[in-house]
């Protein structure tokens, strides 16, 4: 099993952005990014070891316009494709009750463990 948690937390807290594991306690607080490991499962077993492990990454952004939304995707984004992670998903929504605009983005990658290498 390995995970690139550590990785993915540096990679968004280099955006410059107000980063939070999962959703924040205290609430949202614009502009703001969340996010999780959302699946970390075996992919491959050689010689009775896991030797390839399939990740997944929830990204979450929360701001106040939908061009904020769509500049912070476009750094995460870039972060996250240079850590090896593909995204798979990603979609604009918009929170009426508090009128926060949010973007959800979804990456995964496979992680080769011998190699500490990632690949799509």
């Amino acid at each position: 099993m390995d995970t690139l948690q550590a990785e993915v937390n540096t990679a968004l807290v280099a955006t410059g952005y107000t980063i939070s594991y999962h959703y924040p306690q205290g609430g949202i607080v614009t502009p703001m990014v969340t996010y999780y490991e959302s699946a970390n499962d075996v992919n491959t077993r050689a010689d009775g070891a896991e030797a390839l492990t399939n990740v997944a990454y929830v990204v979450d952004i929360w701001a106040d316009t939908p061009e904020a939304t769509a500049t912070m995707a476009l750094a995460i984004d870039t972060r996250l494709s240079a850590l090896g992670l593909s995204r798979v998903f990603s979609i604009d929504l918009y929170e009426q009750d508090t009128s926060i605009h949010h973007k959800s983005m979804r990456y995964r990658g496979v992680i080769h463990i011998a190699e500490q290498k990632v690949y799509q």
